[in-house]
């Protein structure tokens, strides 16, 4: 005979058991033997589908007798007289395996979804639609237009669109490094006037015509900036065409050393061409360049980009009322280069 040990589990079970009388327990073999089982299928042990039909028993004993519960040492009455459930660590302990995985029968428990991968730098925004880099750099069909050709004025929108790029997305110049792509693509004296004042600060500076991030502050993340806008072409006064740009700029960027503290600067850049022939010759000169900000810093005035990142002193961050960086609608002027922003 078993010792009365209350933590032995198989007296447990016994004394449940117990509880059935011989005649029930009989039938419960016989009906187990005379299961058909499906076609290809092995029939399981008849004592197999006793013991599981026992168990599913002993849980209704469980439910419809208190008392067993208590004799678990599950239940137990508190000092007022209501049962109190015992809770803590579930101790595994070496026994029968009751329910054996049946041969071939495999993924019986769901474990739930696998978890997908990260969510890339746009998710959750208006840019996870916008066009990748120079995708986004629509330009409208070329037209005759203020004394140009239909040919001139559609070298004149590839200019432009070449400036942009060379301006807001290539990889040197968003580095910070020396932007050498766009300055060749810039009027010669232009480009003179450009790369004389590149390094001056304040309103003079040319390095504000970028998008460069700031040495050491920040990084790209990926290679993918998001940009969305549009191009306009209208006649301009004295000859040749007027080029108006509109687009909005979505630069992922991380802090430098830090790869996966990210956040998003959005650029939202307006700017003005005009077009014209000058003896003989197309001439594409930058006439207004404006940007602004959101998600960055405003205590530098050298023309680069320094990103807010989440734990930056409050000092650094921009004032005034808060709009939306994605919004086009209002339009950039007048507006400080790093306005505040409902988020990026």
């Amino acid at each position: 005979m078993r010792p009365a040990d209350p933590d032995d589990i198989d007296a447990r079970f016994e004394a449940l058991v117990a509880q059935f009388d011989k005649d029930e327990i009989r039938r419960m073999t016989a009906a187990a033997g005379s299961v058909a089982p499906p076609p290809g299928r092995r029939r399981r042990p008849a004592v197999l589908v006793m013991i599981a039909g026992l168990v599913v028993l002993v849980g209704v004993v469980v439910v419809l007798r208190p008392g067993v519960l208590e004799r678990l040492g599950i239940v137990r009455p508190a000092a007022g007289g209501e049962d109190l459930a015992i809770s803590g660590p579930v101790v595994a302990r070496p026994g029968p395996v009751l329910t054996p995985i049946p041969d071939g029968e495999e993924g019986l428990f769901d474990h739930g979804p696998v978890p997908a991968p990260a969510a890339g730098p746009f998710a959750g925004t208006p840019a996870v639609d916008y066009a990748d880099g120079e995708q986004g750099l629509v330009m409208p069909a070329a037209r005759a237009l203020g004394g140009l050709t239909e040919k001139e004025v559609g070298q004149a929108l590839q200019r432009v669109r070449r400036l942009l790029s060379a301006a807001h997305l290539d990889p040197a110049t968003v580095r910070g490094g020396r932007p050498e792509a766009f300055a060749r693509l810039l009027h010669p004296r232009q480009r003179e006037t450009f790369l004389r004042h590149l390094d001056d600060s304040g309103p003079s500076g040319t390095r504000s015509w970028l998008f460069s991030l700031a040495p050491d502050a920040a990084e790209p993340v990926g290679d993918v900036v998001k940009v969305s806008g549009e191009t306009t072409v209208s006649e301009r006064a004295g000859g040749g065409v007027t080029i108006g740009t509109d687009y909005l700029f979505v630069h992922p960027v991380s802090r430098t050393g830090a790869p996966l503290i990210v956040t998003r600067v959005v650029e939202r850049h307006r700017s003005e061409f005009s077009a014209y022939r000058e003896g003989g010759k197309l001439v594409v000169w930058l006439v207004m360049d404006r940007s602004a900000l959101f998600g960055a810093n405003c205590g530098a005035d050298n023309g680069f980009v320094h990103p807010r990142f989440p734990g930056d002193p409050q000092g650094a961050r921009p004032s005034g009322e808060p709009v939306d960086p994605y919004d086009r609608a209002s339009g950039v002027s007048g507006k400080p280069r790093c306005p505040a922003a409902l988020g990026t």
